[in-house]
């Protein structure tokens, strides 16, 4: 095979920029090339999260993300070698980014050896279980109380909530494949918990989280933080977007860019509300449109399935079990909008507020140097730890994605004592604190959106 110099990879990837017609695409991985042009549409993982690394050394996210049998499908793909980079002169940090990123991945074999890659099946069985419960006790609340009491409705309305949330967690850890090597058994619970228990597409939530993984905080890469025109979390995505106004906008879109957007801290917490419905619906829309994401039919049979299922379900016991259509009302509008305030509420403590990176600062820093200085761990004890779902370790969710949530505490101090000898920032915080930081980054690009709007306008 080949081995290609730095200038001809260079110029194949100034051709994908500049949009030409048949440019290959490629990635690196243990610097070696691989021609992912007509992969693209096919990876399993989605489409989204194989562009943002297009010619870029996407080693250490393979290897995060990826189990063993994805080395043989890469290996289809193989061209060429790519020559060594040349010894460069760096900054004292961009050093300190390398090493760190050179330990980490001693750190991660050290610990795969050691078996903190494997799951306890029994923590596992209990959490199915005890998240099960949830919906059971809130199914037996409202069908021996649901017709004559008002308390018993929004109770079991409150319990609902929370096994969703709940259940967004187990089917989170599903997806990262932390509870099994068993990778058809990880889908299987998965569309289960996922889809049918909870009403969100995998193949959505794959395909937007995976490349939030990939590209976490990167402006114009991260889709958790492409929220305009409800919510702007930095100042270059308010200059963007207010930019892309140039043009004569519509009513509705002047509207919120003159009167929502530079007000945003005024309803925040109210929008959270709002968060599960909304997911619930792109799921639906993601799946009789877009399909499986690793195109199964299969697949999409029972995600489609079970979404319909768990609809039709939700429906016949709100009409069967309440005679009441104030309690109806009571009960639709309190489960989404507790399910919607327990997931949102911890998606926000986990990255907004922390450095969003712009794409061509991303390509020169080390993926685990990325991974850390965006995430915020939140010290909550036993009930954070359940209430998170293990995502208040997200710094070491994120450098480890594929590791249980119950080996997440234990791996903690050994990140922290990395990141304090190469000066890597690592934020660990309340949740008091944290939420007032989410908070603060909404008011300064508030501040700034306020001053756009009227520049604009």
């Amino acid at each position: 095979m080949p081995v290609f110099t730095r200038e001809e990879f260079n110029a194949i990837n100034q051709q994908v920029k500049d949009g030409v017609e048949g440019a290959k695409k490629y990635i690196v991985v243990d610097n070696k090339l691989y021609d992912i042009t007509d992969f693209v549409a096919d990876h399993p993982g989605g489409e989204k999260v194989l562009l943002t690394h297009v010619g870029k050394d996407a080693t250490d996210v393979f290897h995060a993300m990826h189990p063993p049998s994805a080395y043989e499908m890469l290996a289809n793909h193989y061209v060429g070698d790519l020559e060594p980079k040349a010894p460069a002169p760096v900054s004292v940090e961009t050093q300190a980014g390398i090493d760190f990123a050179v330990e980490m991945r001693e750190l991660r074999e050290k610990l795969d050896k050691e078996g903190y890659f494997n799951a306890s099946t029994l923590f596992y069985i209990y959490k199915v279980l005890s998240t099960l419960m949830l919906c059971g006790t809130s199914m037996t609340i409202l069908y021996f109380y649901g017709r004559t009491s008002t308390p018993a409705v929004i109770v079991a309305a409150v319990i609902l909530g929370i096994f969703w949330q709940q259940c967004g967690w187990l089917a989170h850890d599903f997806g990262h494949h932390q509870s099994s090597k068993d990778r058809e058994m990880n889908d299987v619970l998965l569309v289960f918990l996922g889809n049918f228990c909870q009403g969100f597409s995998l193949s959505w939530w794959k395909n937007k989280h995976n490349t939030h993984h990939a590209s976490t905080n990167v402006s114009g890469h991260d889709p958790d933080i492409d929220t305009a025109p409800v919510l702007l979390w930095d100042e270059l995505a308010s200059a963007n977007y207010y930019g892309s106004l140039e043009d004569t906008p519509g009513p509705v879109t002047r509207f919120l860019a003159e009167n929502v957007l530079p007000y945003q801290t005024r309803y925040y917490f109210f929008i959270l509300a709002f968060a599960r419905i909304s997911w619930a619906m792109q799921s639906l829309s993601y799946s009789f449109n877009a399909g499986a994401i690793n195109k199964s039919a299969k697949l999409n049979f029972y995600e489609r399935a079970s979404l319909v299922s768990h609809w039709i379900l939700f429906t016949a016991a709100t009409l069967t079990w309440i005679d009441s259509f104030r309690n109806m009302a009571l009960f639709f509008v309190i489960s989404q909008s507790v399910t919607g305030y327990a997931l949102a509420f911890v998606f926000a403590l986990n990255h907004n507020g922390m450095p969003v990176i712009s794409q061509e600062k991303a390509e020169e820093m080390e993926f685990y140097e990325i991974q850390t200085i965006t995430g915020r761990d939140v010290t909550m004890g036993a009930f954070g730890d359940w209430f998170f779902g293990g995502l208040n370790y997200q710094i070491e969710h994120h450098l480890f994605p594929d590791m249980p949530r119950h080996n997440l505490p234990k791996v903690k101090p050994m990140v922290k004592l990395l990141c304090k000898k190469y000066n890597i920032t690592y934020h660990d915080t309340s949740v008091i604190k944290g939420t007032f930081e989410v908070l603060e980054a909404l008011d300064v690009v508030q501040k700034l959106s306020l001053k756009l709007s009227k520049k604009a306008f």
